[in-house]
């Protein structure tokens, strides 16, 4: 991967290039933006840049033994830690999945988390970093680089790493091995224990323009001016969104079914029809689940941009834009706030393993009520 081949972030590029151009490079990074971003490509390619064996003015020369080996992912100081499951053996570490990661990022360098659960056929699991990845990941820092330039580690979707683990690589960050670059991606920095952050260099990783994003659908995935159009609409400059929608339209036309059917069995309250789909939705796996609380989440603001902003903002396919000039007068100013509470807070209980169905029912059924009233309050009252 070279930095030309990334669309836009041109000032994340030349800052990073600057940084090593007057040695002032971060032993440790944090870049912070959204799954399908160029985080993950930028990442790769500023390795690749460190490892080169011919520097250009600003870029790797892509040609040399150091840049061949890292297009492929296989260059032995170039370190890839990302989430794994269960399934491959007892205390389950990225170089177990190294094959899959390899084939996964070279087909698709923009994937998101579930892309990648997907691909390893994972999709019902939750994906870690555990403690034994982190002593795995200290055992390799003890030697020395295989070929005397800088050593990279890459951390992909580094909010799951558990506790236990993020102490360990805390002990990594205070004291790095020379000429050692982490750099961690994360869409929720949040997540992240504050000590870490503290000792990580922030690095803001944009969404394209759209002009950006249909001249790189355009270019490198030879779409048509109507596709690379409605992609960028859908997809907020987000390269990996743009994708799925084009390349995975059923998934998104399945998530549109399954909104339209739960918000009119809420409205009407009718609890077996709820039930039903429940037991649906249960079947798709916990990374689908929390897919479709997004896809909700996005529908609802979409909503609110119906009623209280210019149409023109609105990101929304044809059926999706008829379905919410039907359903965007039951989101108003009175109820929005907490139903996007209860959305957010379904999402964060089923992404901690909470039973489905039970998350699903009680969230239904309180959308039952702020559906159907104007202004609820939710919460007990305690009697003085």
């Amino acid at each position: 991967m070279q930095f030309k081949n990334i669309p836009g972030n041109q000032s994340v590029k030349n800052q990073l290039l600057l940084a090593y151009k007057h040695q002032r490079l971060s032993h440790a990074h944090l870049f912070l933006g959204e799954d399908g971003s160029a985080a993950l490509p930028i990442a790769w390619a500023f390795s690749q840049f460190l490892i080169c064996e011919n520097k250009q003015e600003n870029d790797s020369c892509g040609e040399c033994p150091s840049c061949l080996k890292c297009s492929k992912l296989s260059h032995p100081d170039l370190h890839w830690v990302f989430p794994v499951t269960t399934g491959r053996g007892a205390n389950a570490v990225s170089d177990h999945f190294i094959g899959d990661w390899r084939e996964s990022i070279q087909q698709n360098p923009y994937q998101s988390e579930d892309d990648w659960y997907r691909h390893v056929q994972a999709s019902n699991k939750q994906g870690f970093i555990s403690v034994a990845e982190a002593a795995e990941l200290s055992k390799k820092m003890v030697l020395k680089t295989f070929e005397g330039s800088y050593r990279v580690v890459i951390i992909w979707h580094a909010e799951k790493m558990h506790a236990p683990t993020s102490n360990k690589l805390l002990k990594l960050l205070e004291e790095p091995p020379e000429k050692t670059i982490f750099i961690l991606m994360t869409p929720q920095k949040e997540q992240l224990l504050d000590t870490i952050v503290s000792r990580l260099q922030s690095t803001d990783i944009q969404n394209l323009s759209d002009d950006e994003l249909k001249e790189y659908l355009k270019t490198e995935h030879y779409m048509d001016d109507d596709s690379c159009a409605q992609s960028a609409l859908l997809s907020s400059g987000n390269i990996g969104q743009a994708l799925n929608h084009h390349f995975q339209k059923e998934t998104i036309d399945q998530y549109t079914d399954l909104f339209k059917v739960w918000m009119r069995s809420c409205y009407l309250a009718n609890i077996p029809d709820l039930c039903s789909w429940i037991d649906d939705v249960v079947k798709l796996g916990r990374e689908q689940q929390k897919r479709f609380l997004q896809y909700a989440l996005h529908m609802v603001r979409e909503c609110l941009v119906s009623n209280f902003a210019s149409s023109d903002l609105q990101r929304l396919r044809e059926e999706e834009l008829a379905f919410t000039k039907k359903f965007a007068p039951f989101i108003h100013e009175k109820n929005s706030i907490k139903i996007i509470e209860e959305l957010e807070l379904a999402l964060q209980h089923i992404g901690r393993n909470a039973s489905a169905k039970i998350v699903l029912m009680d969230l239904s059924l309180k959308a039952v009520l702020l559906l159907r009233v104007k202004s609820i309050n939710l919460q007990p009252k305690i009697n003085q």
